[in-house]
């Protein structure tokens, strides 16, 4: 087993913190040798930060202009304000719906393979699952994860995928394609997904997708509760609190498209 060295970690974090302020501050970019007397860092300590922020893009070296900030920022800074507003779209939806539905609601998004959560409203239920802001959770077997992986081009899905893997967390997981795959296409015809126990042996969950102005699954939401709350019953009274829900969001952002429930039901 390999153990971290966390304060190391964090004082380097630091470091490339304040390199990027200080690169930020200067007019026209920084130079090694400005940034050296400015941080009060040795040249050959910079070094390596700066290569390895070039490399990532969040600075660009110039001959003879020393560095200026990377365009990987702006992605940054757009993502950062594109998530906020989103939050903030959903927020009064999500509130409806945990109210109507008695269980915790979520807003992820997909992140390098994962799903995160932005954004949750609990009930006044004293058992309620742990999921947190801020945390992750595989695509998958989940119910935000099928959600979204189900209204992605094909393409993008196998690629998202094989990124991620097929990890087996409980006896229900889905852990071969054409299983998945063929549970996507169900998730499509239906409206919204189902987690049956899949992640988490004590929690089921019902997702639906979140589109933006484009017709693009931006997001995802879900109700999940308890499995011993969560009979399959539930889970079909409560699918169409959480597709009213995606499509109200979805039209806060603009979308104009439809996507119903369907026939099929939570089995």
């Amino acid at each position: 087993m390999v153990f971290v060295n966390s304060e190391r970690t964090i004082k380097s974090l630091t470091k490339a913190l304040q390199i990027l302020r200080a690169i930020g501050e200067a007019p026209e970019g920084a130079s090694i040798a400005q940034l050296s007397r400015t941080l009060g860092i040795p040249k050959g300590t910079l070094v390596p930060f700066l290569r390895t922020m070039a490399r990532e893009g969040l600075v660009l070296a110039h001959d003879g202009r020393g560095y200026t900030l990377g365009p990987r920022l702006l992605e940054l800074a757009s993502n950062f304000h594109r998530q906020v507003k989103l939050r903030d779209a959903a927020r009064p939806y999500l509130e409806e719906l945990a109210a109507t539905s008695g269980e915790v609601a979520h807003l992820c998004v997909l992140s390098e393979g994962e799903m995160v959560y932005i954004d949750r409203v609990e009930t006044r239920r004293v058992v309620q699952v742990g999921s947190r802001v801020g945390g992750r959770c595989p695509v998958h077997c989940t119910g935000v994860g099928k959600a979204f992986l189900a209204f992605l081009p094909e393409v993008q899905l196998r690629q998202v995928v094989t990124r991620a893997g097929l990890t087996r967390y409980t006896p229900r997981t889905l852990t071969t394609l054409p299983a998945l795959l063929e549970e996507l296409r169900r998730t499509r015809e239906r409206g919204y997904s189902l987690d049956r126990a899949e992640h988490d042996p004590e929690v089921r969950c019902v997702g639906a997708p979140v589109f933006n102005h484009q017709g693009d699954v931006i997001a995802s939401i879900s109700v999940a509760g308890p499995a011993y709350r969560m009979s399959a019953a539930r889970m079909r009274r409560v699918a169409p609190l959480v597709v009213a829900t995606g499509r109200k969001i979805s039209r806060a952002l603009g979308y104009t498209g439809s996507h119903d429930v369907g026939s099929g039901g939570a089995t």
